[in-house]
C-alpha cells in the first residue's frame, strides 16, 4: 500500500503561539527565500527538536513557558507523515529521560519545537531544510537558496 502524501496535525494555541509560529514561518521563508507551506515549518520544527540530546530535549519540554503558548485555537497543518515518525522518537527518548519527564501531549510537543526553532542559528535551520526531502522521500524544493 502507498504511503500517504501528506498528513494533518493539530496544533492547540493562545494567541502567542500563533505568534510564535508566524515568527518561525516568516523567518524560515525568508532564510529560504521561497514562500512555504505551514507544514513545512511544522517539519522543520520538529526536526531541529528531534536532534537535540536527552536532557536539552527534556529541558526544552518542561519549559514553563509552554503553557503560554498553548490554547483554545485549533489550527490543522498538513505536511509529511514521516512527522509522526519523528515525534515517536522524540518520545522514546524522553521515556529514558526518566519519569520526572513525563512524555507530553503532542501539542506541546509541537510548541515546544517552536520554541526551540526560534533560538537555533540560521545555518542550522537551513541545513535542516535542506535535508527534509531526504526524509520525506519527497522531491527537493525549487528555492535555491
Amino acid at each position: 500500500m502507498a504511503r500517504l502524501q501528506s498528513r494533518a496535525y493539530k496544533l492547540q494555541l493562545s494567541e502567542d503561539g500563533i505568534e510564535l509560529f508566524l515568527r518561525c514561518h516568516c523567518r524560515l521563508c525568508h532564510l529560504v527565500g521561497d514562500m512555504l507551506p505551514y507544514g513545512t515549518t511544522l517539519f522543520i520544527a520538529v526536526d531541529l527538536l528531534q536532534s537535540c540530546d536527552e536532557q536539552d530535549l527534556a529541558s526544552e519540554m518542561s519549559d514553563p513557558a509552554l503553557d503560554g503558548l498553548g490554547g483554545r485555537k485549533v489550527r490543522h497543518v498538513g505536511t509529511s507523515p514521516i512527522l509522526s515518525d519523528l515525534i515517536d522518537g522524540i518520545f522514546r527518548t524522553l521515556a529514558h529521560c526518566g519519569p520526572e519527564h513525563p512524555v507530553p501531549q503532542v501539542w506541546k510537543l509541537f510548541l515546544a519545537a517552536l520554541a526551540h526553532m526560534q533560538v537555533i542559528e540560521d545555518r542550522k535551520i537551513v541545513q535542516t531544510f535542506r535535508a527534509m526531502p531526504r526524509k520525506t522521500g519527497r522531491p527537493p524544493h525549487r528555492s535555491n537558496r
